[in-house]
């Protein structure tokens, strides 16, 4: 049986083929996700050992000192007193800070954020031959006024030795000027480990720019005697460190520092993994419609192995061997392109001007096994129902032809009908709200709408393929291939169901975004009266310390046309015991105006410092009401409490605890987190936005907007999201254009003597290719139908409920991108045609008429 089984599947080899592809797909997208996160991982963590080679222990603050507004520093002394610990060689005070933002000479404008921006203090014996890091043109700086760049920073701001450089210090949110006067390098000749920026100032000017003192440091570095341990070291050293300190020893150091940077590649790994979800998910529809019709196909082979004495176990298993076999070759060709892809975007990365830490590719044990097991149990899952129904064909089939009638579709469809039942249920009670069961009701009703849509997708193919097939089948051969699509239901909607599923998403997640940036335009033009806006941009939660001085809204004030503006502080602060609670601080009156705040109850504009108002959505869910109080853990003078004098209307605008402007001294710092500008009517918008953005030219996170810009900065965050989603259909569209193709392909195998027959009594070529190019066209279209109908109704569901949450305010149809939808389907369905029907055109009619 094993060798038959092997022989037969040789013997097809472009089903083989064919049916592989999109398991060599899925694999493809979770290897390259573990090889390039495993890689990635491997290159910083032989970094970070790198940079920790000569460090044997590193006193660092402790996670809660470093929350603090003021974290703890070493002194001289203490270091004096380390440096006495039996064992220690040497001690290395550190200096540096995060955030040191250099600006480019031709426009003036900052680096942008992403890669980081660090500041060093170098004294001049750090740069030693054979150190990680070396002066290699110029020299280090000596005076204050004077910095050092890496020659990775300097390419990135176009300046050379001797220009004046213009760099953002956070602490003093401050952008003074420095004279280039030497240009460093890495160890190996790498302008940058890992594409960062890097200044490196005196050691004084360092601690007065990080710390706002010298004779301080952040950290300090220690060398072991030789034969000293690092444990050892750390042990002895533990007892000499200061309160607010820990010691670690430098493997820790280096681990932590590799753990922190693996976090953020998690990120890939499961953005990869999604795109391989959705290619094996969709092969597996492949799969089953493949081997459904390779069974069909092979019904008198199957009967004359049972005829022969085969047991069922036996053509069951013969099945699954060929399943086992097309996926151990498609994880194979599926693990050989994820390693291609992950080296690919290795050096994309290099080239698009972000350059990695140096090293290779590492293929680990858990990519190949993960890559083999996902590519072999999803086929031999997907043909487990197929391997069954071989076993079912009668032996006496093999004695002459046996017509075995489709089985009815009605316990079919009152599944499908059940589980649909069952899906509206749970989305209404999304829809309605229950506490607790929200979340879980919307996935679980999506999970199953899509589930119960494809049972039923078989009964819907005659009343909803066939209308569609009226519209574009006009002769007798396109009124075969229309007859052909409705023939076999359940073939059709199995292939139909490929395209169905990756559809759905999208065309749910097109409405949830189409509707969230008409919300977004909507608020932002009728309850934003500012035409000009200054916001932040960070990853973080705001503190305080993010965002620009106050004090340059004040001279916004005075440019012509301007008539009112707003500075808002922004905190992430504990309120009542709930941690990540958003609170700002505002001028209350101009709030009200700018914001156009709609009161509820209360007064919008309280007196009293130790006053607050709060939007409604707020209020409710904290249980307050007016006179209420509440206490705010602030990060300068601990807890304060607050009594709420209003209640207004929460929007996307103003929502949240605001609080007067005199309460910001008790934020972490005083910077102010997103300006408004209004300006009179007929002011030339574009002017005052251009003279705004020269007043925050100094802030290298905030950026200056009119109106327009500003809906689609706010906006563009959904844009990518969608884009993402697009790049998925067209992931399905190609999977499910090659099981169009392989089912057309099969199909034409199994009828090739009609369609010998059909040219014998006369239909041309033209008339067979159009034949076959209807059944593509159907196939790919009432597929493409039902995932834009089911994710319609989705997407409009998950929106409703974001309404009733306040998240969003309107609902929106994208049409024309649901349309454009469509139209791809019919021409993928088109162009899946193109092949099977010219082989199909080509058929020997002699020989295709005594085909069996």
């Amino acid at each position: 049986m094993l060798r038959a089984t092997l022989k037969s599947l040789l013997s097809r080899k472009l089903r083989l083929v064919l049916s592989g592809f999109a398991i060599i797909l899925g694999v493809m997208f979770v290897a390259s996700a573990f090889v390039l996160t495993d890689s990635l991982g491997g290159r910083f963590e032989q970094l970070f050992q790198t940079i920790n080679k000569d460090v044997a222990v590193q006193v660092q603050a402790t996670d809660e000192a470093r929350e603090e507004v003021t974290p703890p520093l070493l002194t001289e002394a203490d270091l004096d007193r380390l440096a006495a610990v039996d064992g220690v060689r040497a001690v290395a005070g550190d200096a540096s800070s995060e955030g040191i933002t250099p600006f480019r000479k031709d426009n003036g404008k900052a680096l942008p954020a992403g890669a980081p921006h660090l500041g060093i203090g170098l004294a001049d014996d750090d740069f030693v031959a054979d150190g990680l890091l070396h002066v290699a043109e110029g020299r280090a700086a000596q005076a204050d006024s004077e910095v050092t760049l890496t020659r990775y920073t300097a390419e990135q701001t176009g300046h050379k030795i001797g220009d004046r450089i213009k760099i953002y210090v956070p602490r003093s949110a401050t952008s003074p000027e420095w004279t280039v006067v030497g240009l460093l390098e890495y160890s190996g000749g790498r302008t940058s480990l890992g594409g960062e920026t890097m200044v490196g100032f005196t050691v004084p000017e360092a601690q007065r720019l990080f710390y706002g003192t010298t004779g301080v440091f952040g950290a300090a570095q220690l060398e072991a005697e030789p034969g000293v341990s690092q444990e050892t070291l750390k042990q002895r050293v533990a007892t000499a460190t200061p309160a607010g300190f820990e010691a670690i020893t430098g493997q820790e150091a280096a681990d932590e520092q590799a753990s922190q940077l693996k976090q953020l590649l998690t990120f890939v790994n499961w953005f990869f993994l999604g795109f391989a979800l959705i290619a094996l998910l969709v092969g597996m529809f492949l799969i089953f419609n493949t081997f459904n019709i390779i069974i069909a196909q092979r019904s008198r082979e199957l009967a004359l192995l049972r005829a022969l004495g085969a047991s069922w176990r036996q053509v069951t298993g013969s099945v699954l061997v060929e399943a086992v076999v097309v996926g151990v070759i498609a994880s194979t060709l599926g693990l050989g392109a994820g390693i291609a892809v992950a080296a690919g975007l290795q050096a994309l990365t290099g080239a698009l001007g972000f350059p990695l830490p140096e090293g290779g590719l590492t293929v680990s044990g858990t990519a190949i096994l993960a890559s083999y097991l996902v590519g072999v149990v999803m086929t031999v899952i997907a043909a487990l129902v197929p391997a069954v129904r071989a076993a079912g064909v009668p032996p006496i089939a093999a004695m002459r032809d046996v017509v075995r009638p489709d089985k009815s579709l009605r316990g079919l469809t009152i599944t499908g009908g059940v589980i649909t039942a069952i899906s509206v249920a749970l989305l209404s009670i999304g829809l309605v709200g229950v506490e607790g069961l929200t979340a879980v009701a919307l996935g679980g009703g999506v999970l199953l709408a899509v589930v119960g849509v494809a049972l039923l997708s078989p009964a819907l193919t005659r009343p909803v393929a066939g209308t569609i097939g009226l519209l574009v089948s006009w002769g007798t051969a396109t009124g075969i291939g229309r007859r052909n699509t409705l023939r076999n239901p359940r073939r059709t909607a199995v292939t139909a169901a490929a395209l169905m599923v990756g559809v759905t998403l999208v065309s749910a997640v097109s409405v949830i975004g189409a509707s969230l940036k008409a919300s977004v335009t909507d608020l932002v033009e009728n309850d934003l009266s500012a035409a000009v806006i200054v916001t932040t941009g960070v990853v973080a939660p705001p503190t305080g310390k993010e965002g620009f001085d106050p004090a340059r809204l004040d001279q916004a004030a005075r440019i012509p046309g301007v008539t009112a503006v707003l500075a808002t502080h922004l905190a992430v602060l504990p309120v009542d015991g709930n941690a990540n609670s958003y609170v700002q601080a505002a001028d209350l009156p101009t709030a009200r105006s700018l914001m156009s705040m709609e009161q509820v109850s209360g007064t919008l504009t309280p007196t009293g410092q130790n006053e607050a108002i709060v939007d409604d959505g707020t209020a409710e869910t904290n249980g307050w009401k007016l006179g209420s109080t509440f206490v705010v853990t602030m990060p300068v003078g601990g807890d304060r409490t607050y009594t709420i004098a209003g209640i207004y209307q929460r929007t996307t605008v103003a929502n949240g605890v605001i609080l007067p402007p005199s309460q910001v001294k008790y934020f972490a710092g005083p910077l102010a987190f997103q300006g408004l500008v209004q300006v009179s009517e007929g002011t030339d918008v574009i002017a005052v936005t251009r003279q705004v953005e020269q007043l925050m030219a100094d802030y290298p996170l905030v950026s200056v907007v009119d109106q327009a810009s500003f809906i689609k900065q706010q906006t563009s965050a959904v844009d990518q999201l969608l884009v993402i989603f697009y790049v998925l259909l067209a992931l399905a569209v190609l999977v499910a254009f090659l099981g169009i193709i392989n089912t057309l392909v099969l199909s034409i195998y199994e009828r090739t003597r009609e369609l010998g027959l059909l040219r014998a009594v006369g239909m041309g070529r033209r008339q067979i290719m159009a034949m076959v190019g209807v059944e593509s066209l159907l196939m790919a279209v009432f597929g493409c139908l039902l995932g834009v109908g089911l994710g319609v109704a989705l997407g409009v569901t998950v929106t409703e409920v974001l309404r009733n949450l306040d998240a969003i305010s309107i609902v929106a149809l994208p049409y024309l991108q649901l349309v454009g939808f469509l139209v791809a389907a019919a021409l993928a369905g088109v162009l899946a045609a193109a092949w099977p029907a010219w082989r199909a055109s080509r058929l020997n009619v002699l020989q295709a008429i005594s085909y069996e």
